[in-house]
Parts: C-alpha cells; sequence; structure tokens
C-alpha cells in the first residue's frame, strides 16, 4: 500500500484531522524524509501537493465504488420489490392524470417542507416530541417519493434517470473540484 494510498484510507475512515495535523506539522517544521533523503523547503509543497491530488483521486476512486456497490444493492433489493411497486404506481397513474397528480405533489412537497421545518423547531424539545417530528418528517418524505415516482412515470423514467444521472454526476465533479482547492 502506498503512502498516499493509506493517506486516502485514513480520510475515508475519518481521520482526515490526522492527516491535515500530519502535513501542517511537516510544513512548519519545514523537515520531511522521504525515499531515504530530506526534502528542500519546495520539494515538501510539491509532495504534499501531489499527496493531497493522488488522496483525491484515491478518494474519488473509493465514493465511485461505495456508490456502485450501493447501486447494486439498490438494484437488487428493487429488483425484489418492483413488482409490486411498479404495479402500485402504474395504476395510480393511469387512475389519475398528470394534472391531479402534479397538485399533490406540490401538496406532498410542501408538507414535507413543512415537516422539515418542525423537525428544526423541535431540536431542543424533549426527545419524546422530537422524535415524533421526526416520524411525521419520515412520512412526509415517503408521501413525496410516491408522488416524485408516479411524476417519473408520467414525464417518461428514462429521460428523469438520465437527469438524475446527469446531477450526480455533476455534484461529484463539485466536490472533486473542492478537494483539489484545498
Amino acid at each position: 500500500m502506498t503512502e498516499a494510498e493509506r493517506w486516502a484510507r485514513d480520510l475515508v475512515c475519518n481521520e482526515s484531522e490526522a492527516f491535515e495535523k500530519a502535513l501542517k506539522r511537516m510544513k512548519e517544521e519545514k523537515k520531511m524524509y522521504v525515499d531515504g533523503r530530506w526534502l528542500t523547503e519546495p520539494e515538501i509543497e510539491a509532495y504534499i501537493k501531489r499527496m493531497r491530488t493522488e488522496i483525491a483521486e484515491l478518494r474519488d476512486k473509493h465514493e465511485n465504488e461505495c456508490r456502485q456497490i450501493s447501486e447494486y444493492d439498490i438494484e437488487l433489493k428493487e429488483l425484489s420489490e418492483l413488482p409490486k411497486v411498479r404495479e402500485k404506481l402504474e395504476r395510480i397513474t393511469s387512475s389519475y392524470t398528470f394534472g391531479q397528480q402534479r397538485a399533490i405533489f406540490v401538496e406532498e412537497c410542501a408538507e414535507a417542507i413543512q415537516a422539515v421545518c418542525k423537525v428544526e423547531r423541535a431540536a431542543n424539545s424533549s426527545l419524546e416530541v422530537y422524535a415524533d417530528k421526526i416520524s411525521d418528517l419520515i412520512g412526509e418524505v415517503a408521501d413525496v417519493l410516491i408522488m416524485a415516482q408516479q411524476m417519473r412515470l408520467y414525464l417518461g423514467k428514462d429521460k428523469v434517470d438520465a437527469e438524475i444521472q446527469r446531477k450526480l454526476d455533476r455534484q461529484i465533479e463539485r466536490i472533486r473540484e473542492e478537494t483539489k482547492n484545498e
């Protein structure tokens, strides 16, 4: 395992503070021993920059692998439940018009927003009150997801899925850029 791979593993394991402290210490002490020799100050800067780049690349690779595994898990779960869910969603969408369900979708989104606000307000309340608000939020999120799945069917699942993938890729690229600039 290379040094960059060890550091990336540490970052993935939420040990980024230790990594940053080590880098800061190396920069402050202006001493770094690599491959049997002491590096000069410009070499230290270049080394640290190279390590950060390698770590960012490894983190991206790790995130992509984890995302793929997660997607496979979701797909497997969906495949086992898909006939029941798809059948129910198709029955609902064939029973109502796009306009009717669009209006309900707006209502459900508004209710979810209210539930999020209530969770925020209940953050300093008793555990019982907070748990109750979280339970309400779970119900509202379920309603929004059901309506979003219906909208996906009305609008064309391939188009919606392609847009989801595009937006996820765009966000991963933003994260990659943010990591490079650190």
